[in-house]
Order: C-alpha cells, then sequence, then structure tokens
C-alpha cells in the first residue's frame, strides 16, 4: 500500500525535527508514501465548528488530491485525522451534502469522489505493520524508562468515525511503548486532554492549571517522560509545560517525545538525530538513562 503523506501545518512550520525524523522512521519501516506539496491546512477542527461547509470543501479538496493519485492519506497528527476522517466519513454518506461540497470545489478543478481512506501514522503502524513486525527493527530496547503515555482526544473519539482504541480506556499507545521496551506507566489523570485548545481559543491561565495537574498525576505514578502521537500535544507537553513551570511554580521537568521519536532512539538513532537539542523541557537524568542505550 502507498500513501499520501499529509504532514499538516502544525508540523512543517513549528515541528520541523518532529518531520524529519518522521519521514525517516516512515521509510526505514518500509511505508511506501509521496509528499504532497497541494494539500493545505486539514482544515484545524476546532477552527471551523461555526463555517462546516467551508471546513468540509477545504477538507474534501486535500481528499480528492489523493483521489487523484490513487492513495490512501497518511497523517502525522490526530487533528489532522479528525478533520480529514470526519469529513470522509460525512461525504461519504450524505449525499445532498456531496453535491454541495462539490459545486463549491468545481472552481479548484476537484471533485471528491469518496474513494480512500484516512489513517494516522499510529494505527499504520498498530494495525499494518504489527508490533511482531515492529520488534524486527529495534537495536536498542529502551529499558527501564516510565513512559506516561498521552493518547490525545481528537484520534479517539467519536470511536464510529475514528476507529482507533477505546476512548473510555485507550490503550494502544501504551501497547506501542512497550514493545519499545519501556514501561508505559498508568496514572489517575491519563484520559485529561492536554490543553492545546484551551491555550489557542479559550483561556492560558487554564490550560496552565489543566495541564499542571495532568503532569503532576504523570511525576506522581513514576514517570521519566511523555510521549504523544499528535503535534499539537506535543507542543502543549513542551512549550505548554514550560510556561506552566512559570505560572505554577512546577519543580520537576518531564520531557515529551513524539512516539516516531521514541521509535528512532531504539532503532539507533541519537537524541541529535531526533532533534531533541530543539525541545524545550530537557531533564539530564532522563539523558543519562537514555544515554546507557545510546553511547
Amino acid at each position: 500500500m502507498k500513501f499520501s503523506l499529509f504532514r499538516g501545518c502544525f508540523i512543517p512550520v513549528r515541528l520541523p525535527h518532529i518531520e524529519s525524523i518522521s519521514i525517516k522512521i516512515l521509510e526505514d519501516l518500509g511505508v511506501e508514501f509521496q509528499i504532497v506539496d497541494e494539500f493545505s491546512c486539514c482544515p484545524e477542527p476546532v477552527a471551523f465548528l461555526n463555517d462546516k461547509l467551508t471546513g468540509l470543501a477545504i477538507a474534501a479538496r486535500n481528499i480528492s488530491i489523493a483521489e487523484e493519485m490513487g492513495h490512501d492519506i497518511l497523517t502525522l497528527c490526530n487533528g489532522c485525522s479528525y478533520s480529514l476522517m470526519h469529513a470522509n466519513e460525512l461525504l461519504k454518506t450524505n449525499e445532498d451534502l456531496r453535491e454541495k461540497v462539490n459545486d463549491v470545489l468545481s472552481v479548484t478543478d476537484h471533485y471528491f469522489k469518496g474513494t480512500i481512506e484516512v489513517k494516522h501514522f499510529a494505527k499504520v503502524i498498530y494495525e499494518d505493520i504489527g508490533l511482531d513486525t515492529l520488534k524486527k527493527h529495534l537495536e536498542k530496547p529502551l529499558t527501564g524508562i516510565n513512559v506516561a503515555t498521552h493518547t490525545g482526544c481528537h484520534i479517539i473519539s467519536p470511536p464510529e468515525i475514528m476507529r482507533f482504541d477505546n476512548p473510555i480506556d485507550p490503550i494502544i499507545l501504551d501497547k506501542m511503548v512497550s514493545v519499545l521496551g519501556e514501561k508505559a506507566i498508568d496514572y489517575d489523570l491519563k484520559n485529561l486532554c492536554c490543553g492545546w485548545t484551551l491555550t489557542n481559543f479559550g483561556n492560558r491561565e487554564s490550560a496552565s492549571k489543566l495541564i499542571g495537574e495532568k503532569l503532576g498525576s504523570m511525576r506522581s505514578a513514576g514517570a521519566d517522560c511523555i510521549t504523544v502521537i499528535c503535534p499539537q500535544c506535543f507542543y502543549q507537553f513542551d512549550t505548554g509545560q514550560f510556561l506552566a513551570q512559570r505560572s505554577m511554580q512546577l519543580n520537576f521537568k518531564l520531557p515529551v517525545f513524539f512516539y516516531l521519536q521514541l521509535l528512532a532512539l531504539t532503532m539507533g538513532y541519537s537524541l541529535d538525530d531526533i532533534g531533541y537539542k530543539d525541545h524545550r523541557v530537557k531533564e539530564p537524568s532522563l539523558e543519562e538513562k537514555l544515554g546507557r542505550f545510546l553511547d
């Protein structure tokens, strides 16, 4: 299977080091994909809540481009997955709405047909590649590292559309961490939102309070670091944590890794290779633990 890689807006602009290592690791895993420069914003799922037709038309244009190439879409972002999967499902099943959207698209010379699927990279790793196969790519399992997983909101709800994990008790990311040799710890506020939407569309003070509580729950459970599968969640646990340390007076630091960064470490890449130097939140004690495996 070959994919059209949907990088989104957020990763290339704010987290280019994650884009770089993600592309390398997907290639190493044998995932075939084509980078598509014609893609636009997904669009961002919260920003278009009050302008549904415009949001659907933007998503449909992206999907139609992949349809013309004959590829399913592979995403690196929970929000992109949410927008594109919702639009795909809705337009496939609602003929009247599909006609309205295609009328809007007519000026772009694209047409939504509903012939492809949208898949998040985590789903491709878990379902298409499989964890047993993933093990064969590992050179340096990171035993003794305690990881707090954060699956994120957009990828698990509503389950009838997203079809990834249990929204009440998500465990897939825990399994994906455990296969790397690390321990995925349980913690009280595991299902609590990271607060990124509050930061950008609501109240930053409330967002800092929320993330401070979640980080405290992770820390109390013994986490050495955090892993996520969404760039917005990454940004919130990195830059958001950096800001919360000031307002909440947090006396600890929990570095966050995009899952493909953690996977890269077990495949022989270094901290420099994965762009760790570009993270805002770093912790020498974690770096010392990782150094045992990376030297």
